[in-house]
């Protein structure tokens, strides 16, 4: 989803809004029936660390669903940006590119943590997530620096910092993801 709302910043093609709206209807509808499945085995009896990690997966449900919230918001932040006829420049585009790929590998060592309860993943998680608070820093003074020279618009600042703020919370749902790993073994 992060991708393809980055092609879609990229290229304003419709195919990666729709591409998104259909994952956002599998996550939420993934959420709300691995949920309910989780719900029901809480019903058991569970061993400390099976209810431990039961734990963990409800609570990274929530994570990786808002996750895909954020998606949904680079899109209408995109669309905004493209019905306002904002332009950013080419430099803001590329540190919105730079951000998104550590966002997406971010993401994907997250998953890759949960999944695996991959403890290691998980510490670059957290590296990368703090990398991740220090570019947002550093992209908002830059743009600033940019409006203050004309390079971009005032529309097109707004649109710039309010992606780069849902990338920053993205990275902040992988943390969790990950911190669960680090602490469920």
């Amino acid at each position: 989803g992060l991708q393809e709302a980055m092609q879609h910043i990229n290229t304003y093609d419709k195919k990666h809004v729709n591409t998104v709206a259909q994952l956002e209807e599998a996550i939420n509808s993934l959420d709300q029936k691995t949920t309910d499945y989780l719900v029901s085995i809480s019903k058991q009896s569970l061993s400390g660390q099976a209810s431990k990690l039961h734990n963990t997966l409800l609570e990274n449900i929530r994570d990786i669903e808002r996750i895909g919230d954020h998606v949904e918001n680079l899109i209408e932040l995109t669309e905004f940006n493209e019905n306002n006829r904002a332009k950013l420049s080419t430099e803001a585009m590329q540190e919105l590119n730079e951000m998104l790929e550590l966002v997406v590998d971010t993401v994907s060592l997250a998953i890759q943590s949960l999944d695996q309860l991959d403890v290691e993943a998980a510490k670059q998680v957290l590296e990368n997530e703090n990398k991740i608070d220090d570019m947002e820093r550093k992209l908002r003074k830059r743009h600033i620096i940019r409006l203050n020279n004309g390079i971009c618009t005032g529309y097109a600042g707004v649109i710039f910092v309010d992606i780069i703020s849902n990338l920053e919370r993205v990275g902040d749902h992988a943390t969790n993801i990950a911190q669960s790993v680090i602490e469920v073994k």
